[in-house]
């Protein structure tokens, strides 16, 4: 495709905005479908059976981290915000204005990446720990019915977790392409140092 042109020395105004619109939408349409699990795990972790005295400092990071995600999500809606206003030469930001929403949106995403792999990290070493107290050699026997969930090693809540936290990271790792793509794109335009 002759619009997806990375390579072109020198791109138009024009060619940033078809580039701002093409990665805003793909980046929010990825960002929300990996967003989906892990906002669907906080929700459920808040409304049930933890009271607001008990929230652990783990879901809190948690809750950070799906604002984030939220925010950032937001942000890619933003670029196709920005793509609109360069098509028309009256309405075009300036080129540090354009690098300022760029890179806040690249801060939003380490951000998302850095809390994301914190709490995985986190989560797998308690599951690590508790895998490790069972003695050499063991062998574990939990029939259904007769242990309850805060005796098992591990449990499908917590998988559920970690899927989420690797969805999250995946979604981070989304934005930050999105944005590398596009501070590389506007680095490439070489007509002027503060506009388009």
């Amino acid at each position: 495709m002759s619009f997806l042109n990375l390579k072109s020395t020198n791109p138009s105004p024009e060619d940033i905005a078809r580039w701002c619109r093409w990665l805003g939408w793909t980046g929010l349409v990825m960002q929300a479908m990996l967003g989906f699990i892990p906002l669907l795990v906080v929700v459920t972790r808040i409304f049930t059976g933890q009271q607001i005295g008990r929230f652990g400092w783990g879901l809190w990071l948690a809750m950070a981290c799906l604002l984030l995600l939220l925010f950032s999500i937001y942000w890619c809606f933003r670029y196709t915000r920005i793509a609109a206003r360069l098509v028309l030469a009256e309405r075009r930001p300036s080129k540090p204005a354009v690098k300022r929403a760029i890179k806040l949106g690249l801060l939003s995403n380490l951000a998302i990446v850095t809390l994301a792999t914190v709490i995985a990290l986190w989560q797998v070493s308690a599951m690590t720990l508790r895998l490790l107290s069972v003695p050499q050699g063991a062998t574990v026997i939990a029939p259904n019915a007769a242990v309850p969930a805060a005796a098992a090693l591990i449990t499908p809540s917590n998988m559920i977790t970690i899927y989420a936290m690797i969805s999250t990271i995946a979604a981070g790792l989304v934005g930050l392409i999105v944005a590398l793509l596009l501070i590389y794109l506007i680095g490439r335009h070489r007509v002027s140092q503060d506009s388009f």
